[in-house]
């Protein structure tokens, strides 16, 4: 908490009215999740109201940078496959937490997540598993949407097929820019695509004739309102996808591409940067591959250049 406290300072201030918002856009739909963050405040010793604004931290930093993350999905005959990097702040790796949870009634779901935020990458029982990238457009800020680490929860514990997927992405009102990629392995078949989301609506993209998925961050389909910020504030984003894009037609393996440091500055494969303010200092914290038809899913517990991924005990 005392990290975002200070990441926020200037954009949200006080938190706890920004999580009262949070509250009263889950009670009619998703109550439990309140109760649930609620324990999960109380367990920690932390004001729950404040948390609630965390797992809005998108929405509250909308539209800050997002020069982080880079997704790599693969699809074909024999399955389908996601990876990616996880970057954000250096002082935030001690938060990184994997959660398995199994509600009654519901399938399980695996989600490697920041301690107190409901969902991020993760996949499910029924063979579904998603990634993230953080998009900024003109037009994002505000709460009210659904905070998009709120929607990665309701995909992770509510859908099992691609259809189900892409009716929650389509069908939710976002505040915040994201492209959340989906891969699905389900009876018949397996399907990869992404979603995305902006103020003005959302679009999907398709893997490209070869079954592969690139992301960073920026728009693949421009945003229905406002204007894609990030290949102005960090081209890197660009180097960063064609380079994947190359190295994947190459043959070269998701994990392996992952742990890449090209381009200079903001690589694929991210060390903290000493020499920039302390709000500036990124790193890639984590990266993760999936193959949820398996189901499997191995996670680096750090820079993959030189951490090893370990496979994660599912049920």
């Amino acid at each position: 908490m005392t990290v975002y406290r200070r990441l926020l300072r200037e954009t949200a201030g006080d938190l706890a009215p920004h999580g009262d918002r949070v509250a009263a856009a889950l009670h009619d739909r998703w109550p439990e999740l309140i109760e649930e963050v609620e324990g999960i405040a109380a367990g920690a010793g932390q004001d729950p109201l404040e948390l609630l604004a965390i797992n809005a931290r998108t929405e509250l930093l909308a539209p800050g940078p997002a020069a982080e993350c880079s997704v790599i999905g693969r699809v074909g005959d024999g399955g389908v496959e996601l990876a990616q990097t996880w970057d954000w702040h250096p002082d935030l790796a001690p938060a990184r937490v994997v959660v398995t949870t199994a509600a009654p009634g519901r399938p399980w779901f695996t989600t490697v997540t920041e301690a107190g935020i409901l969902a991020k990458l993760g996949l499910n029982e029924l063979g579904l598993a998603c990634g993230l990238n953080f998009l900024t457009c003109s037009a994002d800020g505000g709460l009210e949407g659904v905070p998009i680490h709120v929607l990665l929860r309701i995909l992770l514990e509510r859908c099992g097929s691609a259809a189900d997927a892409l009716g929650l992405l389509l069908g939710e009102r976002v505040s915040a820019s994201s492209c959340v990629t989906v891969a699905v392995s389900e009876p018949g078949g397996a399907a990869l695509f992404a979603v995305e989301l902006s103020p003005g609506g959302a679009a999907v993209v398709w893997p490209d004739a070869d079954g592969c998925l690139v992301h960073t961050n920026h728009f693949l389909s421009p945003p229905a309102r406002g204007e894609d910020t990030q290949p102005r504030m960090y081209p890197s984003t660009l180097l960063r996808r064609w380079h994947l894009q190359r190295r994947l037609r190459a043959g070269t393996g998701s994990k392996l591409a992952l742990a890449e440091h090209f381009p200079a500055g903001e690589p694929v494969c991210r060390h903290a940067d000493e020499g920039v303010t302390w709000a500036e200092r990124y790193e890639t914290l984590l990266a993760i591959a999936m193959d949820p038809g398996a189901p499997a899913l191995e996670v680096a517990a750090g820079p993959p250049c030189c951490t090893p991924f370990r496979t994660v005990t599912l049920p």
